[in-house]
């Protein structure tokens, strides 16, 4: 009996100092590995900015292959969610709430019962023309639990590592597929559709390819905006509906998404809409002198892919270069609409 007291007290005093160790203990626990990725950074972002990649290249499913997912509509970038339930690792759900393409991805991550954290990947430029990649993750775990997150460390670090290196193999697999001719990634997307107000017309190529073309009617429309206080909801665009090599010329819009199709009394400023449609689009960095092989790009991938485009191609220009004088970090979006089979 003696001997079975003092273990019982030795199991009290355990707890009461494994109790008093943990009031100590930090609640908050963060996560960072990183690795070397041979690949573009618009790959390495396109497949991150997908939970659906998830299941080929992260860590969970093969820890767990009891693993079943289901998924919004949202194809990929923010708004994109999954949720999960499992027999050995319980449920939960994971939705992308920050995305800058080429640069981050951040998720918010919840575990059914259980609470939550927050993951990011982050890509740099890498030494070698590749991409240096970072997986974050972070959460949160209340008094006394927080003693056993702090033997998780281990076991973070290798499933970030594991995670990575199925990132890694992905990515290059990726990259090494893309048809040397081109170096843009071409990805798949939902257009959301927009109301615009901008300046249709019928024109050369030539009258559009001049620096004035473009300032000039964006000037007007932003005037209008400001004087009717209509507010602008995405990046100025050009909308085209026809664009003719053989005549050089084209059907176009210079335009500026707003948040509603309201009357305008602008002359040659008028609103109109675009649908949403699926699509698919490039992420071009740089000059707008050199978009051709973007959308050359994109020509590839719609014949490699028995796709059919629509009218119009948008072109959104997210850079101000007004406030971004170096050409080569001018973001646009280039976006074709395709028939929906």
């Amino acid at each position: 009996m003696r001997i079975i007291k003092r273990i019982g007290i030795l199991l009290l005093a355990l707890i009461a100092l494994a109790l008093i160790i943990a009031a100590f203990m930090p609640k908050h626990f963060a996560y960072e590995r990183s690795t070397s990725i041979n690949a573009p950074k618009e790959v390495v972002f396109n497949i991150v900015n997908d939970l659906k990649s998830q299941e080929t290249w992260g860590p969970w499913q093969k820890q767990d292959p009891t693993i079943k997912n289901t998924y919004n509509e949202v194809a990929s970038g923010v708004g994109q969610k999954t949720s999960w339930t499992s027999e050995k690792s319980g449920n939960g759900s994971q939705s992308i709430v920050e995305s800058t393409p080429s640069s981050n991805v951040k998720y918010k991550i919840e575990f059914e019962g259980q609470g939550g954290g927050d993951a990011e990947y982050k890509l740099e430029d890498d030494q070698n023309g590749g991409t240096e990649a970072t997986w974050a993750f972070s959460y949160d775990v209340g008094y006394p639990f927080n003693l056993m997150a702090a033997m998780w460390g281990g076991t973070m670090n290798k499933m970030l590592d594991d995670g990575l290196a199925g990132l890694k193999e992905m990515a290059e697999k990726k990259a090494a597929e893309t048809p040397a001719t081109s170096k843009y990634e071409v990805r798949t997307m939902d257009f959301p559709g927009h109301v615009y107000i901008g300046i249709r017309e019928q024109t050369t190529q030539e009258e559009v390819m001049k620096s004035s073309f473009f300032s000039d009617r964006f000037g007007k429309i932003m005037t209008l905006l400001k004087k009717s206080k209509i507010e602008q909801v995405g990046s100025p665009s050009g909308v085209y509906y026809i664009w003719d090599t053989e005549k050089k010329t084209t059907d176009m819009a210079v335009a500026i998404p707003v948040g509603s199709q309201t009357a305008v009394a602008g002359g040659e400023i008028k609103t109109f809409q675009v649908p949403a449609s699926k699509a698919v689009g490039v992420d071009y960095y740089g000059p707008y002198a050199d978009f051709a092989a973007a959308h050359q790009a994109i020509g590839e991938y719609l014949k490699a892919n028995g796709l059919k485009e629509k009218a119009p191609v948008i072109e959104e220009y997210v850079t101000d270069p007004m406030t971004e004088k170096d050409s080569t970090k001018w973001l646009t979006k280039i976006i074709y609409l395709i028939e929906s089979n």
